[in-house]
């Protein structure tokens, strides 16, 4: 028996094989009149036996293997891992004899003296250090000779004559004579005889003091 649901408007059988059959033309609707009570529901009908399934088809073809790709370029080295905490350290074996001395190698051949290296650029010049203080004055040093007097200079010019004035009363003669000095012998005594010369003057009262 067939049921045709003219809302789905497709078979509702299970033992039609796909496609389903084209369903019956509808038949014409009635006119619209009142909507009478839902009658009961039917009993469902018993479920129809399963078909047999159909043979398996045959293999397709296995398709070409694709080609393989470029291989992929090596990716950055990863950071070294911390260091690992050091090992507990064995116990020391036991000591072994000595072996014999061997015998002394011959002394090898001097080597050649190495060029000398170029020297070092001269480092920046250091500050200057403080002034050290002022040492202690020295003692004065003995007075050294009199030099040579100087050429005498030209003689000026004579000066105009004044006019002569009135001649005074003459005098009391002066009797008073100084004492004799001797002449220079030499430009180191010049000087001494002067001053005894000044004294002499001073002393007649012919010079004043």
């Amino acid at each position: 028996m067939i049921v045709i649901n003219r809302f789905q408007n497709n078979c509702s059988c299970d033992r039609c094989p796909p496609p389903c059959p084209a369903p019956p033309p509808f038949p014409p609707y009635p006119a619209p009149g009142v909507i009478g009570p839902t009658g009961p529901q039917g009993v469902q009908g018993i479920q129809g036996v399963p078909g047999p399934m159909g043979p398996t088809g045959p293999q397709g073809v296995q398709g070409l293997q694709g080609v393989p790709g470029a291989a992929g370029s090596i990716g950055p080295t990863g950071p070294v891992g911390p260091q690992g905490a050091q090992g507990l350290q064995g116990p020391a074996g036991a000591v072994g004899p000595a072996g014999p001395q061997g015998a002394a190698g011959p002394a090898g051949a001097a080597g050649a003296t190495g060029a000398t290296g170029p020297q070092g650029p001269i480092g920046p010049t250091g500050p200057t250090g403080a002034a050290g203080a002022t040492g202690a004055t020295g003692l004065t040093g003995p007075a050294g000779a009199d030099g040579a007097a100087g050429a005498t200079g030209p003689t000026g010019p004579t000066g105009p004559t004044g006019p002569t004035g009135p001649t005074g009363p003459t005098g009391p003669a002066d009797t008073r004579a100084a004492a004799a000095v001797a002449d220079a012998a030499s430009l180191e005594d010049i000087v001494e005889q002067f001053n005894a010369l000044l004294a002499n003057l001073r002393a007649a009262g012919l010079l004043a003091t």
